[in-house]
Protein backbone atom coordinates (compact mmCIF):
# COMPACT_ATOMS: atom_id res chain seq x y z
CA UNK A 1 0.00 0.00 0.00
CA UNK A 2 2.70 2.07 1.21
CA UNK A 3 3.72 3.33 -2.53
CA UNK A 4 0.58 2.60 -3.73
CA UNK A 5 -1.20 5.77 -3.90
CA UNK A 6 -0.38 8.39 -6.07
CA UNK A 7 1.03 10.81 -3.89
CA UNK A 8 2.61 13.87 -5.23
CA UNK A 9 5.76 11.95 -4.07
CA UNK A 10 5.01 8.51 -5.61
CA UNK A 11 3.88 10.22 -8.95
CA UNK A 12 7.34 12.19 -8.87
CA UNK A 13 9.51 9.48 -8.39
CA UNK A 14 6.96 7.87 -11.64
CA UNK A 15 8.67 10.95 -13.45
CA UNK A 16 5.31 12.91 -13.69
CA UNK A 17 5.41 16.49 -13.35
CA UNK A 18 3.62 17.71 -10.46
CA UNK A 19 2.92 21.18 -9.49
CA UNK A 20 3.72 21.29 -5.45
CA UNK A 21 5.15 17.80 -3.51
CA UNK A 22 2.98 19.30 -0.03
CA UNK A 23 0.42 17.70 1.12
CA UNK A 24 -2.76 18.95 -0.02
CA UNK A 25 -4.07 18.95 3.42
CA UNK A 26 -1.67 20.93 5.62
CA UNK A 27 0.67 22.08 2.76
CA UNK A 28 3.46 21.98 4.53
CA UNK A 29 5.63 18.87 4.06
CA UNK A 30 5.88 16.61 0.96
CA UNK A 31 2.59 14.26 0.65
CA UNK A 32 3.87 10.54 1.12
CA UNK A 33 1.20 8.06 1.87
CA UNK A 34 2.72 7.62 5.58
CA UNK A 35 2.39 11.50 5.72
CA UNK A 36 -1.42 11.89 4.14
CA UNK A 37 -2.89 9.38 5.89
CA UNK A 38 -1.14 9.11 9.72
CA UNK A 39 1.39 12.12 10.29
CA UNK A 40 -0.54 15.05 8.46
CA UNK A 41 -2.01 17.62 11.13
CA UNK A 42 -5.51 16.95 9.56
CA UNK A 43 -5.50 13.47 9.68
CA UNK A 44 -3.87 13.41 13.10
CA UNK A 45 -6.75 15.17 13.93
CA UNK A 46 -8.98 13.18 11.79
CA UNK A 47 -7.78 10.02 14.03
CA UNK A 48 -7.74 11.97 17.13
CA UNK A 49 -11.66 12.54 17.28
CA UNK A 50 -11.85 9.11 16.15
CA UNK A 51 -10.85 8.19 19.09
CA UNK A 52 -13.18 10.84 21.05
CA UNK A 53 -16.08 9.22 18.68
CA UNK A 54 -15.20 5.41 20.09
CA UNK A 55 -14.41 6.25 23.32
CA UNK A 56 -10.75 4.31 22.90
CA UNK A 57 -7.29 5.32 23.17
CA UNK A 58 -5.02 4.07 20.25
CA UNK A 59 -1.54 4.66 20.15
CA UNK A 60 -0.13 6.31 17.15
CA UNK A 61 2.12 5.08 15.02
CA UNK A 62 4.31 6.82 12.33
CA UNK A 63 3.75 4.33 9.88
CA UNK A 64 0.32 2.95 8.06
CA UNK A 65 1.28 -0.71 8.21
CA UNK A 66 1.98 -0.73 12.23
CA UNK A 67 -1.07 1.95 12.72
CA UNK A 68 -2.99 -0.65 11.24
CA UNK A 69 -2.05 -3.51 12.79
CA UNK A 70 -2.47 -1.60 15.90
CA UNK A 71 -6.00 -0.25 15.80
CA UNK A 72 -7.74 -2.81 17.96
CA UNK A 73 -8.85 -3.06 21.46
CA UNK A 74 -7.73 -6.27 23.87
CA UNK A 75 -10.73 -7.87 25.57
CA UNK A 76 -12.95 -7.56 22.25
CA UNK A 77 -13.94 -10.23 20.61
CA UNK A 78 -12.90 -10.74 17.02
CA UNK A 79 -15.65 -10.12 15.67
CA UNK A 80 -15.40 -6.33 17.28
CA UNK A 81 -12.03 -5.72 16.38
CA UNK A 82 -12.81 -6.50 12.46
CA UNK A 83 -15.43 -3.75 13.33
CA UNK A 84 -12.58 -1.68 14.71
CA UNK A 85 -10.41 -2.28 11.29
CA UNK A 86 -13.33 -1.84 9.38
CA UNK A 87 -13.70 1.47 10.71
CA UNK A 88 -9.46 2.29 9.90
CA UNK A 89 -9.87 1.17 6.70
CA UNK A 90 -13.15 3.93 6.15
CA UNK A 91 -11.25 6.33 7.53
CA UNK A 92 -8.09 6.35 5.31
CA UNK A 93 -10.39 5.72 2.30
CA UNK A 94 -12.41 9.37 3.56
CA UNK A 95 -9.30 11.03 4.09
CA UNK A 96 -7.85 10.17 0.65
CA UNK A 97 -11.16 10.71 -1.14
CA UNK A 98 -11.01 14.59 0.54
CA UNK A 99 -8.01 14.83 -0.76
CA UNK A 100 -8.97 14.04 -4.02
CA UNK A 101 -11.75 16.35 -3.57
CA UNK A 102 -8.94 19.33 -2.50
CA UNK A 103 -6.22 18.73 -5.47
CA UNK A 104 -8.90 18.09 -8.34
CA UNK A 105 -12.20 20.05 -7.35
CA UNK A 106 -10.71 23.07 -5.29
CA UNK A 107 -12.56 21.73 -2.26
CA UNK A 108 -12.28 23.28 1.28
CA UNK A 109 -9.60 21.06 3.99
CA UNK A 110 -12.35 20.24 6.58
CA UNK A 111 -11.31 17.41 8.96
CA UNK A 112 -14.92 17.48 10.65
CA UNK A 113 -16.24 16.46 7.27
CA UNK A 114 -13.57 13.72 7.25
CA UNK A 115 -14.61 11.95 10.44
CA UNK A 116 -18.57 12.93 9.45
CA UNK A 117 -18.30 10.82 6.67
CA UNK A 118 -16.53 7.83 7.99
CA UNK A 119 -19.00 7.87 10.72
CA UNK A 120 -21.90 7.83 8.09
CA UNK A 121 -19.87 4.94 5.91
CA UNK A 122 -19.46 3.25 9.05
CA UNK A 123 -23.03 3.44 10.67
CA UNK A 124 -24.19 2.10 7.13
CA UNK A 125 -22.07 -0.40 6.67
CA UNK A 126 -22.67 -1.14 10.46
CA UNK A 127 -26.23 -1.25 9.46
CA UNK A 128 -26.54 -3.50 6.07
CA UNK A 129 -24.45 -6.20 8.17
CA UNK A 130 -27.23 -6.42 10.82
Amino acid sequence: MLDRLPTRISIKKRDVNVQSNLCPLCRKIEETTQHLLIQCEVAQNVWDNCDKWLGISFIMHKDVVNQYRNFFVIGLSRKANLVQKGIWVTIVSKIWKHRNKIVFHNGVVDDVVILTMAQMKAWSWAEFRS
